[in-house]
C-alpha cells in the first residue's frame, strides 16, 4: 500500500495533503463508526436483560452461541442489519390490505420507516472520498500480480 501511494504521489496522480487527509479522515471515522455500533450494541443488550429479568427464568444461549459473530463467516454485521431492513418487497397480500385499508397500510410504512431511522440514529457519516479512488487501477494491477505469483 505504500508503495502504491508513493508511486501515485511520484506520478501526480493524487494530492498527497488532500490523500492524507482523507485517510486520516476515514480511520476517525471507522472508530467513531465502531465505539457507536458498540454503545448501541451494550444499549440493546442492556435493554434485553431489563425486559427478560423481570421475574421470569432466562433460559441459557446453546453452547458456542455466545463465540460467533457474523465476521467470523465474511458478513459485516452492518449489511446483516440491512437485510432485515430490506423487508420492503410487497406480495399479492400486503397489495390487497393496502387497497382494503391505506390508513393502517400507511401507519405501517411510517412504523418501518421510523425504526428504521431509530437503528441508524446518530450513525457517523462516512467522510467523501476522492483522491484515493483514484488509486483503485494501481491497486488492482497489483493485486493481480501478487496473486498471480
Amino acid at each position: 500500500m505504500n508503495a502504491l501511494f508513493q508511486g501515485a504521489i511520484e506520478m501526480r496522480q493524487i494530492d498527497k495533503a488532500a490523500a492524507i487527509t482523507e485517510i486520516n479522515n476515514l480511520i476517525n471515522w471507522q472508530e467513531e463508526r465502531k465505539k457507536w455500533h458498540q454503545d448501541k450494541t451494550r444499549q440493546k443488550m442492556a435493554a434485553e436483560n431489563s425486559s427478560s429479568s423481570g421475574g421470569a427464568t432466562v433460559s441459557t444461549p446453546p453452547p458456542g452461541s455466545t463465540t460467533f459473530r457474523s465476521s467470523d463467516f465474511g458478513i459485516n454485521e452492518a449489511d446483516l442489519a440491512d437485510l432485515d431492513d430490506d423487508d420492503t418487497g410487497s406480495d399479492s397480500r400486503e397489495d390487497s390490505e393496502e387497497d382494503a385499508n391505506p390508513i393502517a397500510a400507511e401507519q405501517k410504512r411510517r412504523a418501518k420507516k421510523q425504526d428504521h431511522l431509530r437503528r441508524n440514529a446518530g450513525e457517523p457519516i462516512k467522510p467523501e472520498v476522492k483522491q484515493l479512488k483514484m488509486l483503485r487501477e494501481g491497486f488492482l494491477s497489483m493485486l493481480r500480480m501478487v496473486l498471480a505469483d
